[in-house]
C-alpha cells in the first residue's frame, strides 16, 4: 500500500509543482489581479483608476468600472444599485464569474428569489463539471424550490470508436505458454453511448443558517455495444449551509440502486459533501468528498467501500476566459483484495467566450490507476496510465427552447502492462445544457 501512496503522491506533487510554477506567471500578467487587490482593501480610488485603465485596454466600455462599483454598492448594503450594475457586467461579459455572485447575493437580500435563482442558473451553465458546479447546482435547486417540486434533466449522445473501452490488441503474450488470441468479447467495439436522466427536488426546511431538500434522481445508460439498459435510482437529502460570509457547503446522505436491465446489479449508500470557497473576486477553491458502502449482488468480490475526493482551483484569466484545475483520487476498497484499485487524475480546462457568442472549452486529463494484483503473466502489480484530450463548443444563439446544444470531441489513450487495459478511443458527443 505504501508504494501506491508514494506513487500517487509523486504524481500529485509533479502536477501541482508544474501548476504552481504557472500560477505566479499568470498572477503577474492577469489583468484582474491588481483590481482584485484594490477591491479587497476597499481602496475605491485605486480600484476606479485600475478599472478605467483595464476598460481602456479592452475597448469594451466601462465594464470593469461597473463591476468595481457593483461590489462597492453590495458591500455598503446598497443592493438595488449593485444588481443593476452587476447585470450590466453579466450582459457585457457573460463568462466573468464574480458579478453572478454579487447579483445572486443582492437579489436574495432584496427578497427577489426568482431573480437570485436565475443568476445561479446562468452561473451553473458556464461552470465546468466539478466541485464548484456541484455546490452552485445545489444552491440553484434550493433557490428554485420554494416549497414546490423542481424538475431538471439532461441528455448525452456519444458515438465512439471504442464505446466499451476494451483493448485494441488481438494477441496477448503468454510468456512461456506462447502468444494467445484475445477473444472478440474482450475487444473494443464501435458504438454509441446514450446517457439521460432527470431529477425532482423539493425544499423541506429552511432557516437563516441552512436549507434541507429532498431529491429523487433517475439516470439511464445504454450502449449499442452491449445493448444493456443500465438504469439507476437515487434518493438524497442535501443540507446546504454557509460557512463565514462567502463559503458555501453541501452535505447529502444518499442511497442508490443500479440495475442491468431488470436485475439489481449494485446498491450504494453513503454521504457526499462539497465546499465552495471564494479566495477573491477572480479565484475560487472547491472540494468534493464522497464516502460510500457498495454492494454488488452479481459480483460479491467487488462489494466494499468507496472513497472519492477532489480539489479544484478556478480563476478568471480575463473577463471572457476561465481556468479550472482539478486533482482527484478514487479508492475502491473491495472485499476481494485483488480487485482493489486507486486512481489519481489531474485535469486542466480553459473555457473562453468569444465576442460572437461562441463558447469554446479545451480540457486535458492525465491519470494513473494502481491495482492490487499483477497483470496476466507478470510478477509486479498492474499499473495503468491514461491521458484524455477534449474540445467542446457551443453558441449562445443556437438553442432548443431553454437549452443550448453543446458538441465535443474527445480522444483517450490508455496504456498498461496488462494488454486488456491498453486501448484508444475517439468520441464525438452531443449534450444539452442550460442557456446563459
Amino acid at each position: 500500500m505504501k508504494q501506491y501512496a508514494r506513487s500517487f503522491a509523486s504524481l500529485l506533487l509533479a502536477g501541482m509543482t508544474a501548476f504552481s510554477c504557472v500560477l505566479p506567471a499568470l498572477a503577474q500578467t492577469a489583468s484582474l489581479a491588481s483590481l482584485d487587490e484594490a477591491i479587497g482593501a476597499r481602496d475605491w480610488a485605486r480600484a476606479d483608476a485600475l478599472a478605467a485603465q483595464l476598460d481602456a485596454e479592452a475597448g469594451q466600455g466601462d465594464v470593469m468600472a461597473a463591476y468595481a462599483a457593483s461590489v462597492r454598492h453590495a458591500l455598503d448594503g446598497e443592493c438595488a444599485e449593485a444588481v443593476v450594475l452587476a447585470d450590466l457586467v453579466i450582459g457585457a461579459v457573460p463568462f466573468f464569474v464574480p458579478p453572478y455572485l454579487v447579483a445572486h447575493r443582492c437579489y436574495s437580500d432584496l427578497g427577489q428569489r426568482d431573480m437570485a435563482a436565475a443568476r445561479l442558473g446562468s452561473l451553473q451553465a458556464i461552470l465546468p463539471e466539478g466541485p464548484e458546479r456541484d455546490v452552485v447546482s445545489q444552491m440553484l435547486q434550493n433557490a428554485q424550490s420554494q416549497g414546490r417540486p423542481v424538475f431538471s434533466g439532461y441528455f448525452t449522445m456519444a458515438p465512439s470508436t471504442n464505446v466499451n473501452r476494451q483493448t485494441g490488441e488481438d494477441i496477448i503474450d503468454g510468456g512461456v505458454w506462447g502468444p494467445g488470441q484475445i477473444p472478440d468479447e474482450a475487444s473494443g467495439k464501435r458504438g454509441v453511448l446514450f446517457s439521460l436522466g432527470g431529477s425532482m427536488a423539493v425544499e423541506l426546511a429552511r432557516n437563516e443558517v441552512m436549507s434541507v431538500s429532498g431529491v429523487l434522481r433517475t439516470d439511464i445508460r445504454f450502449s449499442t455495444a452491449d445493448e444493456v439498459f443500465e438504469p439507476s435510482f437515487t434518493a438524497e437529502l442535501p443540507v446546504t449551509f454557509g460557512i463565514g460570509e462567502t463559503a458555501r457547503a453541501v452535505v447529502a446522505p444518499y442511497v442508490t440502486a443500479g440495475f442491468e436491465d431488470d436485475v439489481l446489479e449494485r446498491t450504494e449508500a453513503g454521504v457526499r459533501s462539497s465546499l465552495s470557497l471564494p479566495l477573491d473576486a477572480s479565484q475560487r477553491l472547491a472540494f468534493d468528498l464522497k464516502l460510500a458502502a457498495v454492494d454488488r449482488p452479481l459480483d460479491p468480490g467487488r462489494s466494499g467501500l468507496l472513497a472519492d475526493g477532489a480539489v479544484s482551483y478556478s480563476t478568471s484569466l480575463s473577463p471572457s476566459m476561465n481556468l479550472t484545475a482539478t486533482a482527484r483520487a478514487i479508492y475502491n476498497h473491495t472485499d476481494d483484495e485483488t480487485l482493489r484499485t486507486l486512481v489519481g487524475t489531474l485535469r486542466a480546462r480553459v473555457d473562453t467566450l468569444f465576442d460572437n457568442g461562441l463558447l469554446l472549452g479545451v480540457e486535458g486529463t492525465i491519470g494513473q490507476r494502481w491495482h492490487w494484483r499483477p497483470a496476466p503473466f507478470q510478477l509486479e502489480d498492474q499499473v495503468d496510465r491514461f491521458a484524455t484530450g477534449r474540445i467542446e463548443a457551443s453558441h449562445r444563439d443556437i438553442t432548443i427552447g431553454p437549452l443550448m446544444p453543446s458538441i465535443y470531441y474527445e480522444y483517450t489513450n490508455s496504456w498498461s502492462d496488462n494488454v486488456f487495459y491498453t486501448y484508444d478511443s475517439h468520441d464525438i458527443g452531443l449534450t444539452l445544457r442550460a442557456r446563459f
